[in-house]
């Protein structure tokens, strides 16, 4: 949900004054935006110093923007039409100060695979940014990272009378990203931001967009809160349109924040309507004193065709996606709006309606409920609604037309919502004693006062695959503990588990389940009985502690199976009953220990091993643990990956000045290919540097033919980790590290050869990796959003 940093492609610098044009006939196979034909087309420039630059540019290569500017001056861009395969105002590396208006930019198809279609702009630190009167369609928007402005009059963000259409993140070749008409990142505590009287529409199948506007860690302040108001928006939809799950909204208030000054905060959203947006129209998942009102919000849960959409849930929400104290999330509030939204099968407040989540909108307050039924007709005439909202306030979207500013209203205060009481522990089982509890997925916790064991301790077996949810919003919310069990579970329709080393005895059994996309319907058997049927998942974020179920142990083995659609098991919980099966006046049992973890035996032992050598791929020698890093130029190794630097980010944790500097300085690609030549024959442990600049990535890494790290999340902007070591065998004289799945970016490799002699080992950690502090996470659009939580499951390798 947020913008990545990347350098490119070098470009032409061309100068104010000397322009050449280039006449470049049309030559793209199926070209998304309806482009002008009949005008000359510059090529791609460069802009190194401030002034007004008009003109008509043109580029069919994804990786070289229509205009990149590259300086700090005063820039205005005006009267421009854009036509390109990727960005079309590329301003991350300059542009502070921008004017861009009257101008119309059309993205085209790419030239490459696995690539989004371009921004329509893209603004990295920005001092003073104003967006108006433009036209923009299959492009990925309007993206601004960072604020370097003091949020002045003309200090500050502003983005008003734009019309765009078909917000657009699909790949030529199948897939996409999903991205946003107006993205906000890290543009914390700035005032006079004004985001209003837009007009942005999304096609179903012809557009990919996730929230509409999103404000990611970013917001105004207490004195001028950011101003989001008399917008129309309409369409949200995944695609295909009629796919089940989805992530977007009209708007969401987003961010892994973990103070009240680094969260989403002081926003205003006021007058807007949102029609026919799939999963919500207003979602406030993060941040504090965030007020929605006198909005609308209509979504008829019907296609164009007249089919249902399947992936509609609920009109607006307040949810604490991201688990914060109420020293984070408080004071929001959603009142006196209309809304009329469909949810197919639910009835809130009326039949196959969903106008307040049930459960998340405790502070939703003066809602005007529309009747059924809502209808295409309904949407239409919102549609005719803002025309003559439009045409009543003196205002012209788009291209073409000059606007004066318009007065906003200033929000009522709303009081602070009391926090929500902490949860108490979950009674023990009376005249029971605790035997296990298995956390499936995840590591050794304390829930309730019980030492709960990982997943891989000994005597479990079970089929399945592992999955996490880091930001799923449970309903109801719990302590930090079981949350974080509840958000790593495995999924199957099948499953078979086995827990043995059980005395025979009487046992009640527990199952902590959890929804994260759709509802299902499943039953669970124990020892070959049922002990649930039918049971409905619910929506998403619903997690229940099943049972207990009362099973008589014979064997010492306990078998769980499961039948029906996919289940999400994230815990298991084991209690002795007092009485024995053999007699019911036995006295009580006392306590048994829990069974402790065996660790799995190594391939060797390894008891040493000596620095080979290390690599700072995108820098200079550096000294690192006292370890001698060799440059980028040294010799023996080659990599695809593109080199970038950003050493402005804050790293977590918090590294040493030498390994900060090569960390954030680094190469990346979306296949990225190292490898180390000239390497002895023998046994080698490999660690890998890698970090986020921006955006949460999930990234696999293998090493030498062998998997090594897998579907990791890379986290928030400033997070890195160095992973491994992974132990691999050298046959051949070659080290190889390959990277799939999203951007990765590798900033160093790090080598040492083992004392012993070894046979051939498997890709795997035979020695604990160096600790580090864990990483906070950012939400991955293509595998769930923090805006919705509606998340696909990954397979596990």
């Amino acid at each position: 949900m947020t913008q990545r940093n990347r350098s490119g492609a070098r470009f032409l610098s061309l100068s104010a004054a000397v322009l050449f044009l280039l006449t470049l006939a049309p030559t793209f196979g199926h070209a998304q935006g309806q482009y002008p034909t009949n005008i000359t087309y510059s090529a791609p420039i460069t802009i190194t110093q401030g002034g007004t630059y008009t003109g008509n540019f043109r580029s069919t290569d994804s990786n070289t923007p229509c205009i990149r500017i590259q300086t700090t001056q005063p820039v205005t861009i005006k009267n421009c039409v854009l036509v390109g395969a990727g960005d079309l105002i590329d301003a991350k590396n300059g542009g502070s100060t921008l004017v861009i208006t009257n101008n119309k930019g059309y993205g085209i198809q790419q030239s490459a695979d696995n690539r989004r279609h371009g921004r329509f702009v893209e603004v990295n630190t920005g001092r003073s940014v104003r967006i108006e009167n433009n036209y923009f369609e299959h492009t990925t928007g309007i993206a601004v990272y960072q604020w370097s402005g003091d949020g002045s009059a003309n200090g500050t963000l502003t983005v008003r009378y734009n019309s765009a259409k078909n917000i657009d993140g699909r790949y030529r070749n199948g897939g996409g990203q999903y991205v946003q008409f107006c993205g906000l990142n890290q543009v914390r505590n700035v005032g006079n931001i004004d985001i209003s009287w837009n007009q942005v529409v999304n096609e179903p199948n012809n557009s990919l967009v996730e929230d509409n506007i999103n404000f990611y860690n970013s917001g105004g302040t207490q004195q001028s809160p950011a101003r989001v108001h008399n917008n129309y928006v309409q369409g949200a939809y995944p695609y295909p349109a009629n796919s089940s799950t989805f992530t977007g909204t009209g708007i969401t208030t987003d961010g892994d924040g973990s103070s009240a000054a680094t969260t989403t905060a002081f926003l205003n959203a006021y007058e807007n309507q949102f029609v026919s947006t799939c999963n919500s129209a207003m979602n406030l998942a993060a941040g504090h004193d965030i007020k929605y009102y006198n909005n609308r919000m209509v979504t008829s849960g019907l296609l164009p065709d007249g089919s249902r959409l399947n992936a509609t849930y609920c009109g607006t929400s307040i949810f604490n996606a991201y688990q914060q104290p109420s020293s984070v999330f408080y004071n929001n509030s959603v009142s006196n709006n209309t809304i009329g939204y469909i949810k197919w099968g639910y009835n809130s407040p009326m039949s196959n309606r969903h106008d307040l989540s049930n459960g998340a909108c405790s502070n939703c307050t003066g809602t005007t409920h529309m009747p059924n039924p809502i209808t295409l007709q309904s949407e239409q005439a919102e549609r005719t609604f803002w025309q003559q909202k439009l045409q009543q306030n003196n205002i012209v979207v788009g291209a073409d037309a000059t606007n004066s500013t318009i007065a906003s209203p200033t929000p009522a205060p709303a009081p602070a919502p009391a926090p929500a009481p902490a949860p108490a522990p979950a009674p023990a089982p009376t005249n029971a004693v605790f035997v296990r509890g298995i956390n499936v997925n995840g590591g050794a916790t304390t829930i309730d006062g019980q030492a709960w064991q990982a997943s891989s301790a000994s005597g479990i077996s079970m089929n399945g695959h592992g999955a996490t949810a880091p930001s799923l919003a449970l309903n109801p919310s719990t302590e930090a503990a079981r949350t974080e069990m509840l958000r790593t579970f495995r999924y199957s329709n099948a499953f078979d588990i086995k827990i043995g080393s059980l005395s025979s005895a009487t046992y009640s059994v527990y199952l902590y389940v959890v929804e994260n996309m759709n509802a299902k319907t499943y039953s669970v058997q124990m020892e070959g009985k049922t002990v649930q049927s039918n049971y409905n998942s619910g929506p998403v974020g619903t997690w229940r502690k099943l049972g207990p179920f009362t099973v008589a142990m014979t064997d010492g083995t306990l078998n769980i199976t499961t039948t029906g659609g996919h289940a999400n098991l994230a815990g298991i919980e084991i209690w002795r009953q007092g009485t024995s099966t053999a007699t019911t006046t036995a006295p009580a049992p006392t306590s048994m220990p829990a069974p402790t973890s065996i660790p799995a035996p190594a391939p060797t032992t390894v008891t040493a091993a000596t620095f080979f050598r290390a690599i700072n791929l995108n820098g200079a020698t550096v000294s690192i643990d006292n370890n001698a890093w060799e440059a980028s130029t040294a010799p023996n190794y080659t990599t695809n990956g593109t080199p970038f630097a950003n050493q402005g980010i804050s790293l977590n944790p918090v590294a040493t000045t030498a390994q900060a500097d090569m960390i954030r300085s680094s190469v990346y690609s979306r296949n990225l290919n190292f490898t180390m030549s000239n390497v002895p024959n023998g046994s080698y442990e490999v660690y890998a540097y890698i970090w986020e600049d921006n955006d949460a990535q999930t990234v696999s890494i293998s090493v030498n033919g062998q998997a090594a790290l897998n579907n990791y999340d890379t986290g928030s902007a400033g997070a890195w980790k160095k992973v491994g070591p992974y132990v691999v065998a050298v046959t051949n004289g070659t080290i190889q590290l390959l990277g799939s799945g999203g951007d990765i970016n590798l900033s160093g490799v790090e080598v040492w050869r083992q004392n012993a002699a070894t046979a051939f080992l498997p890709v795997t950690p035979a020695r604990a990796a160096q600790a580090f502090a864990p990483m906070a996470t950012e939400l991955n659009p293509l595998t769930g959003g923090g805006s919705a939580l509606a998340l696909l499951t990954p397979t596990f390798a």
